[in-house]
């Protein structure tokens, strides 16, 4: 049995997640919308683009408040990591997010050259 002190460092941990999870998604993300709406001229890619964000930093808090809350040791919270493989698969994501993100860019950069030629 985990002592108290365990437990509420973990809980606190979780509630970590969770709380930076949210910040992010209504206050940091918001500003990128913005600043990408006036970079890419289109208000659907700026849109797309932050959703894309939000659910990868949604997959991460997934992942720490499980990871948190699993390391109590109390065995019925184990049954917890049976929604990690779905989140390793949607966290497998993130190198094409990537890739797309740096297309997007070229193509910016390309399009910005081409203006100015």
């Amino acid at each position: 049995m985990p002592t108290v002190e365990t437990v509420l460092v973990s809980l606190l941990g979780a509630a970590a997640y969770g709380a930076g999870a949210y910040l992010a998604v209504q206050y940091v993300l918001p500003k990128v919308k913005t600043i990408a709406a006036e970079v890419l001229r289109y208000p659907k890619t700026a849109d797309s683009l932050v959703y894309l964000l939000s659910v990868l930093v949604y997959i991460a808090a997934a992942q720490g408040v499980i990871s948190r809350i699993v390391a109590l040791g109390i065995p019925a919270l184990n049954y917890l990591n049976v929604a990690n493989p779905a989140l390793e698969v949607l966290n497998g994501t993130i190198p094409a997010v990537k890739m797309v993100l740096t297309g997007i860019g070229i193509v910016l950069l390309a399009e910005r050259i081409r203006l100015r030629a």
